[in-house]
């Protein structure tokens, strides 16, 4: 995860250290594929976290959150690609494919 932790290191304002944490957690170990794959995973996870529990749950806010943050992470990411039009795509297909809440 050493590529992910010295990205998000990077990012201005930092991320405060409950957040932070919730957004390691995220993209867990993940060290292959590219920053972009990295945090597409950890945007669909944290938001299928926060999904499966709905309501007033503080477990979920801190996961909403860190997909909040990754989904931002990851359209940096791909306006920094050579390529950014693809990738933003592909982020929102990857969104559009969560389920929705009950």
């Amino acid at each position: 995860m050493s590529g992910i932790r010295a990205w998000l290191d990077g990012r201005r304002p930092e991320a405060p250290a409950e957040l932070r944490t919730a957004i390691e957690d995220a993209v867990g170990g993940a060290s292959s594929g590219s920053m972009q794959d990295v945090l597409d995973l950890g945007t669909q996870g944290s938001l299928a976290s926060a999904l499966a529990r709905p309501g007033r749950v503080r477990e979920s806010a801190f996961d909403l959150l860190a997909a909040d943050a990754l989904l931002t992470y990851a359209c940096e990411a791909a306006l920094e690609s050579e390529e950014p039009g693809p990738a933003l795509t592909a982020i929102l297909d990857g969104l559009l494919d969560q389920p929705a809440v009950q």
